[in-house]
């Protein structure tokens, strides 16, 4: 019940901005395909007659009586039943998405209005802190909570304020590419200076800028992940290394090109001083041997396919995977598959067709849409948004081998990559928030500072 002071703090939120939803011509798929898909999960919790039930989920009714020993009467009708074999499991993942599309339209709203430098330097300060917390856990306790608490479940790994480091990892390969592409866009735009004195001033000038402490909580974050020895983590960030330098072609002045060597030489430097490289080798060998029969992701996923095949047409009910995979379980003898450990996998077979369907519409129409916004963003902008896509796509990448995004916290910052990547830069005037003002002048972008930064290829900031 993590999720339900989130919520509420969403819904508050929401109240306050009040966004626009389906406002926007060019956002109107995208929005749609969210409300259908919350609309889905909800359908999953209607009460059925069982001779409905049996026609479109034939397999729901025998799982139920597997798990719960209840048979309900051959040919009787006196009892409904929700496709979801665990309504409170479907009601808390329900909660959850919804949380996060609120979130999301209000997040947009905000970048509309000019917030998004403050959501992302928020975010900045959140990962360096946490991962420092995870860093420092780590050498002290590999079983406890911050050190302290020992989760309920027996084969969590804590790491920070996750309980598993893939989570953690999760969180990671969505924030720094964000982050960082947040960093490029404030590259100052003036000419080095020529003497060493001068250059040296600068330097020491930066050490108190927000500019320093951008790099420094990339470093950090990038280094916990390589201390998790996370497969699937180290995965998302090369994923999400080669997006936003794909995306940067044609983007990349002298400022630019300056910043990312330093950030680039400074993860080299930690990299090679902190991490475990012994320990990442030995996890990645794990990988490449071929697991005793019954063992291993494979395993698991063959079982997820049981499931899916299964209840191909509604699924078992959001959030209700390990419920269902317990009755086809041959992987892992002796333990409880908790989740899929791929997320397209447990999407299939927790929503089946009625979910899937909207979720793929989604996420197409999200792609189009933020190939869009990056094609008619000229400003400095431009680098947010590839940072925002590159995190978005380092995390399905990553998803592959890991269900981190039904996790409360990553599912609110996929919602902030969303909103960042997708959002209109328009005011609701109509003007151009990174164009000409209502006074005629030249006005910040959407992604407002107020440090005395500056956007690269953009006037000085200014507040929106």
């Amino acid at each position: 019940m993590v999720w339900i002071p989130a919520a509420c703090g969403v819904v508050l939120l929401a109240l306050v901005v009040r966004p626009r939803i389906t406002g926007d011509a060019a956002a109107r798929t995208a929005d749609t395909a969210l409300v259908l898909s919350v609309a889905a999960i909800l359908f999953q919790l209607v009460p059925l007659p069982q001779s409905v039930l049996r026609a479109i989920d034939p397999n729901a009714l025998g799982v139920r009586a597997s798990l719960w020993l209840t048979v309900p009467p051959a040919g009787s009708d006196a009892r409904v039943f929700p496709i979801s074999i665990v309504p409170a499991d479907t009601v808390a993942a329900l909660g959850i998405v919804a949380c996060a599309v609120i979130f999301f339209w209000t997040c947009r709203q905000i970048c509309e209005a000019g917030g998004a430098g403050r959501m992302i330097r928020a975010i900045a300060v959140i990962g360096l802190v946490a991962s420092i917390a995870a860093i420092v856990q780590r050498s002290q306790s590999d079983d406890l909570l911050y050190g302290i608490w020992r989760p309920i479940d027996p084969g969590a790994r804590p790491y920070g304020p996750f309980v598993n480091r893939n989570h953690f990892a999760t969180w990671v390969v969505m924030a720094c590419p964000l982050v960082f592409g947040y960093l490029l866009a404030r590259a100052p735009n003036h000419p080095p200076a020529h003497l060493i004195t001068q250059r040296l001033a600068a330097a020491l000038k930066q050490l108190g800028s927000m500019r320093i402490w951008l790099v420094a909580s990339v470093s950090v974050m990038a280094l916990a992940v390589l201390i998790s020895a996370s497969r699937s983590g180290l995965i998302g960030l090369m994923s999400a290394m080669s997006v936003s330098l794909l995306l940067r072609r044609g983007n990349t002045g002298p400022a630019i090109r300056r910043w990312t060597i330093v950030q680039g030489t400074l993860l080299a430097v930690v990299a090679l001083s902190f991490a475990n490289f012994d320990t990442l080798i030995q996890r990645f060998d794990q990988t490449l041997v071929k697991s005793d029969a019954g063992r291993g992701r494979s395993a698991i996923w063959s079982d997820a396919g049981r499931v899916i095949h299964n209840f191909a047409l509604t699924g078992s009910g959001a959030g209700t995977f390990g419920s269902a995979v317990a009755v086809y379980q041959t992987a892992e003898p002796g333990y409880s598959i908790g989740n899929a450990h791929n997320h397209y996998l447990q999407l299939a077979a927790e929503g089946g067709l009625l979910i899937g369907a909207p979720a793929a519409l989604g996420l197409c129409a999200f792609f189009a849409l933020g190939a869009r916004r990056l094609k008619e963003d000229a400003s400095g902008d431009y680098l947010v948004r590839a940072g925002a896509v590159a995190g978005i796509t380092a995390v399905l990448v990553q998803s592959f081998w890991e269900t981190g995004l039904r996790m409360p916290a990553n599912a609110m910052l996929l919602a902030v990559l969303a909103a960042v990547a997708t959002c209109s830069a328009e005011t609701r005037s109509g003007r151009r928030v990174a164009g000409v003002g209502a006074s005629g002048s030249a006005s910040g972008h959407w992604m407002a500072t107020n440090d005395g930064g500056s956007v690269a290829g953009s006037p000085r900031d200014e507040q929106c």
